[in-house]
């Protein structure tokens, strides 16, 4: 008899089919429960392999949503035991949407002026803006400070609260631990978050608020106490505050007045305040959102909708992964039965019933794995929300939430893909050759031709679909995307029984080792094909990994700004000017070789209207012109974009916003030090010359844009061209007087006070070390001398650093650690280039990647060699030798991994092409624009794991093969 024989077995009598059914799976998942128990080493590989995706995603589910504050939990640390706050006046009406940070351009689009707050004014605000809502309302004040600790300085974030109120309107936005209130600006509660940072639990310590004020004067503060608190620039954004003292009174804090009564704040009210300029966040409104009234493209979305997306694509992701890397466990399972389940055919058994037992087996080690992999997974997202919490306490984490929607798709998607994975070989117990099995020999069926015809349909319909999403901007594409690739997928491994097959009858010309390796994966196909499918899962997202990121850092390249020349390092300091001298004296002594240079812009707009600016006179251009930048493209009504030439009238001044014509000034002694000037360049600044680049120099490089359209290097950016007659340049002078309502006045004097400087040149190689990047560079630079004689006022714009040669890593982090311990509030960027950022997810991708080629191969090879015993005893008893066996156990393991991972390559391709034309289309107002599409295969990354883990995996192959196989009787 060549195939099952117990069709015909007759039903019991008086039992329905469904009866039947559950009789049948009651005994094959007993039996599978009891085979789990009896061969545990292979029970823990399955559950291994199962468990440990769904593991990970059950963790990183449970952290993103405990990290992830919906409204109902925001709402308490954002509004404490009020019905919202309030925010403003401003001057003009509002149309805000539920945040009242964000507004909408009203029915009409035009801006009205609002209406004053009764009785609102310097102090009497808390008082109008009460009676204006019928209740009362207590301030809350959000600011940065710098606070310095034992000679270093720490950048905090100060939530300003009323003591009367913190105890009870304001719990839990904030709350008390220890001590008490502060009542005064002197007095703190320090914050969990600001211990983390170095603040002390009691004594005193200096904070200095960061304002834009010229010099913020130092408090020393005494800690009263330790509590909490929240701050929020948004109502999308809780996060912990550092320090805690009453409100703050500075142009800098961001103020929100509380609101306490027993009604809600509805949305028509709202509607209401807008028409005072004032702005409202109703914790009624928030809760209830279908209460607005707002056009419908202004709608927001639903909680957590993003994360149930990427909880579904991951979980598909972990059906596809986990069926294709639990597919060679389960063919050895398979094969060990082949005997057992032979016999039970021979006496009877349906082919349902063999099927049922390999699938009951699957179901059992699936439930088993995905139940233990969430249930560890669940603890340890647990645990590693309270370790970042206890390591980071400002990496804040709300209330602790298991999902456990998200958890229950894992947990399904885990076992169906333990099921999918037992469903290749328990298909093969269809045409289960009984006397074959029984008599030792196990040879694959005839291959059916229409399968792989069927799978390169589903591979052609996948790219298809894949490269058509990759083409669209619309949501619902990623969908598509996701298809195509399981598509994709699924084809290519309906046809790898036809490339083992082609590959065992092309296998004639190969050495002998590598012949019989070929030929024994063609003619044991069922057992071959997991292995090379779970290879091919691996690298085909090793493929489309590399090749994505290898696009996104094409794209960030692309878009990367230089700050300055190569090796010179920029420091901007968010201080006042003295903090900016102490960090470059500092900077000087902990390195006598640094150099520095601080540029200085020029001139201010003022309300007093004094005549404090300085542009230089251009041909064909009025004082009017020049200043307003005007152009042929303004006056033609054309919208103006980017990659636009410069204004006609663009010219140096100390307004000018045109890359290039911004006039700087700097110390003399330190443009001397830094640009190398010579005696005769020196002597022209101390004169009071204007130094521009050299015209023979400037007129090599490109003209610089409106703005900058796309990065521009150094070395390339041109300042605007300045007219010099007879040597000198001509200035006039113009103030620009703003006012509350309406635009700014001008008074220009370009025909009553005009200013006549000479010009000195310097050389390109001087000229590009004084370049700020972001700017374009400066137009022409004067000394600050020369600017106190023309009565210019300046400010701190940045400051440059040069060393002997190019600035070192080591030196970098010397000047970094002498800058901070000044101040926290500043960037010190050495510019090296574009740095790609990705090296350790990359060796993260490859090292995963090659685990799994290794772990598939060596199950396949150890599944060979078991069964290759009886071929593997003959050939000893003819004299085969250990090398022999070793070489052939290597060519197995090198043939499958090759063979996975090049067909895994050419499925990895598709989709890693379509991400990178994602990731680098640009994005129109109308569509995609795809001519800035980065298609860059990094092929060294891929080919190196690609074809060194399928021989690192032979030769642990061929070591592991003992040195004498047990010689007995064939019975073939």
């Amino acid at each position: 008899m060549a195939r099952g024989q117990g069709d015909s077995r007759q039903p019991v009598q008086g039992a329905g089919r469904l009866e039947q059914w559950r009789a049948g799976w009651r005994v094959a998942l007993r039996m599978a429960r009891r085979d789990v128990r009896r061969h545990r080493g292979r029970s823990i590989l399955i559950t291994v392999m199962v468990g440990l995706p769904v593991l990970l995603l059950v963790a990183g589910s449970t952290l993103w949503f405990s990290e992830d504050l919906d409204t109902a939990e925001r709402l308490p640390l954002q509004l404490g035991q009020s019905q919202g706050y309030l925010t403003g006046p401003g001057p003009e009406e509002l149309h805000q949407l539920l945040d009242p940070t964000n507004q909408y351009g009203g029915p009409d689009e035009t801006t009205r002026k609002a209406a004053p707050v009764p009785g609102y004014g310097s102090g009497r605000e808390a008082s109008a803006l009460g009676a204006l809502v019928a209740g009362r309302v207590h301030p809350v004040t959000t600011s940065s400070a710098s606070a310095r600790v034992d000679r270093r300085a720490v950048h905090v974030t100060v939530l300003g609260v009323d003591a009367a109120s913190a105890g009870s309107v304001l719990q839990p936005r904030v709350t008390l631990e220890n001590g008490r209130w502060p009542t005064g600006p002197d007095e703190v509660v320090v914050t969990p978050t600001g211990v983390a940072a170095g603040l002390p639990t009691e004594g005193t310590f200096t904070l200095t608020p960061e304002t834009p004020d010229a010099e913020p004067q130092p408090t020393t503060v005494t800690v009263v106490g330790t509590g909490r608190g929240f701050t929020g620039w948004s109502v999308e954004q809780v996060e912990p505050a550092d320090v805690i003292t009453t409100p703050t009174v500075s142009s800098a804090a961001n103020v929100q007045w509380l609101v306490e009564r027993n009604s809600p704040i509805t949305w028509p009210e709202i509607e209401q305040l807008n028409h005072y300029g004032v702005g409202a966040f109703s914790r009624y409104v928030a809760l209830h959102p279908e209460t607005m009234t707002l056009p419908a493209d202004y709608l927001g979305r639903p909680d957590r909708v993003s994360a149930l997306y990427a909880v579904g694509a991951a979980s598909l992701g972990l059906l596809l992964l986990t069926s294709l890397l639990a597919g060679p466990a389960f063919a050895v399972s398979a094969s060990r039965q082949r005997r057992a389940l032979a016999l039970a055919a021979s006496n009877g058994a349906t082919t349902a019933q063999l099927r049922r037992s390999v699938l009951a087996q699957a179901l059992v080690l699936g439930v088993l794995s995905s139940l233990v992999g969430a249930a560890v997974g669940v603890a340890g997202g647990v645990a590693g929300a309270r370790l970042i919490g206890a390591l980071k306490p400002a990496h804040f984490f709300g209330p602790l939430e298991v999902p456990w929607g998200s958890i229950t798709l894992v947990v399904v998607a885990g076992v169906v893909s333990s099921l999918i994975a037992a469903l290749v070989p328990s298909r093969g117990l269809a045409r289960l050759d009984i006397v074959a099995v029984m008599r030792g020999v196990s040879v694959s069926p005839p291959l059916r031709r229409r399968v792989p015809v069927v799978g390169a349909a589903l591979v052609a319909i996948g790219i298809g679909a894949i490269f058509t999403a990759s083409f669209q901007y619309e949501n619902a594409y990623f969908f598509v995307f996701l298809g195509g690739v399981v598509l994709t997928v699924i084809g290519a491994l309906l046809m790898v029984p036809l490339v083992l097959a082609l590959g065992g009858r092309a296998a004639h010309r190969l050495p002998l080792a590598a012949r019989m390796a070929a030929r024994d994966a063609g003619r044991l196909r069922g057992r071959a094909t997991p292995t090379v499918a779970a290879i091919m899962a691996g690298a085909a997202v090793l493929t489309t990994a590399c090749i994505a990121l290898q696009a996104d850092t094409g794209r960030k390249a692309r878009s990367y700004q230089p700050l300055s020349v190569s090796g010179q390092a920029t420091l901007s300091v968010w201080s006042d000017p003295r903090t900016t001298t102490d960090v470059i004296t500092a900077l000087r002594r902990v390195d006598p070789s640094i150099r520095t240079l601080t540029m200085r812009g020029l001139g201010q707009s003022s309300a007093e209207g004094s005549t404090s600016n300085l542009a230089a006179l251009k041909s064909g251009c009025s004082p009017s012109q020049i200043i307003t930048e005007d152009d042929d493209l303004a006056v033609a009504g054309r919208t103006i974009e980017q990659g636009d030439p410069a204004p006609r009238c663009a010219t140096v001044s100390t307004g000018g916003s045109t890359p290039g014509s911004s006039l700087l000034a700097a110390d003399l002694d330190e443009l001397a030090a830094m640009l190398d000037l010579t005696s005769g360049q020196r002597e022209a600044l101390a004169a009071g010359a204007i130094a521009v680049l050299d015209p023979a120099a400037s007129s090599t490089l490109p003209q610089q844009g409106r703005w900058h359209s796309a990065p521009v290097a150094i070395e390339a950016m041109r300042p605007i061209d300045l007219e010099v007659t007879n040597g000198a340049a001509q200035f006039f002078r113009y103030a620009v007087t703003s006012n509350e309502t309406g635009p700014p006045t001008l008074d220009d004097r370009g025909g009553r006070d005009v200013v006549s400087l000479p010009v000195v040149h310097l050389e390109h190689s001087q000229w590009i070390r004084l370049i700020d990047g972001w700017s374009g560079g400066p137009g022409a630079v004067i000394t600050t001398q020369t600017a106190r004689g023309l009565a210019l006022p300046d400010t701190i714009r940045f400051t440059a650093l040069r060393g002997d040669g190019p600035i070192t890593a080591e030196q970098e982090a010397r000047l970094l650690d002498a800058a901070t311990a000044i101040t926290s509030q500043l960037r010190l960027q050495v510019e090296r280039g574009f740095q790609r950022d990705d090296g350790l997810i990359i060796a993260i991708v490859i090292a995963v990647i090659a685990l799994i080629i290794l772990v598939a191969t060596l199950i396949a090879t150890a599944l060979g060699q078991a069964e290759a015993t009886p071929l593997l005893g003959t050939l000893a008893a003819v004299g085969a030798t250990r090398t022999t066996r070793r070489a052939m156990a290597a060519a197995q393991a090198t043939y499958l991994g090759l063979l996975g991972t090049v067909l895994g390559v050419l499925v990895g391709i598709a989709p890693g092409v379509a991400i990178s034309r994602i990731l680098t289309a640009t994005y129109t107002g109308t569509g995609l624009d795809h001519s800035s599409v980065i298609i860059d295969i990094p092929w060294l990354q891929i080919l190196m794991p690609v074809l060194l883990v399928p021989l690192v995996a032979g030769a642990l192959a061929g070591v592991s093969v003992r040195r004498a196989p047990t010689v007995t009787r064939r019975a073939t």
